[in-house]
């Protein structure tokens, strides 16, 4: 293969690449903007709650992950799934701009655990993601907890998903 073939696939990958994790990016900005303008109640607020929201994007969040983690893109879908199923089993958890960070992180790190062959230790995925190692090892648990540790897709639940986000950002997969 030639060397301009294969920067031509490797361009292509990344444009494909971003258009999941800005698709991604924008469902959940979707759901944020209506979620910020509910009241919560003290018994909603989980430790995955902070006071203020952070700065940086959901779009650009996904890239700093993406970019550090090396993961896979199925991830990426796992993850959104498993923030559909925690709201499914919990429908008074509100994912709103003062969490929604820390709850994709936390996905996002379950997913890669589960989905793919190699990953990092807790303790860099908290620097990517910008929070302590104690944090991580809490927030992971938490939402173990509340997932009761199930974690496993179906291969038909999967492609739902992803015909879903295809279909949504109008992206062609290879």
């Amino acid at each position: 293969m030639s060397y301009k073939i294969f920067i031509l696939k490797q361009y292509l990958y990344m444009q494909r690449h971003n258009q999941l994790l800005n698709t991604i990016a924008q469902i959940l900005d979707e759901i944020i903007k209506e979620t910020d303008t509910l009241e919560i109640e003290q018994d909603q607020i989980s430790y995955f709650h902070t006071i203020k929201a952070p700065s940086i994007t959901l779009y650009n969040y996904l890239q700093r992950i993406a970019k550090y983690s090396n993961c896979s893109e199925e991830c990426f879908i796992i993850a959104l799934i498993y923030l559909d199923r925690l709201q499914e089993k919990h429908p008074y958890l509100v994912l709103n701009s003062k969490c929604i960070h820390r709850f994709l992180l936390i996905s996002l790190v379950i997913a890669i655990k589960f989905q793919d062959d190699d990953y990092y230790k807790n303790e860099y995925y908290a620097k990517v993601g910008g929070v302590s190692v104690r944090e991580i090892f809490v927030l992971e648990q938490a939402f173990l907890e509340l997932m009761d540790h199930q974690l496993f897709i179906t291969a038909h639940h999967y492609f739902m998903y992803q015909k879903k986000l295809l279909e949504y950002g109008e992206i062609e997969m290879p």
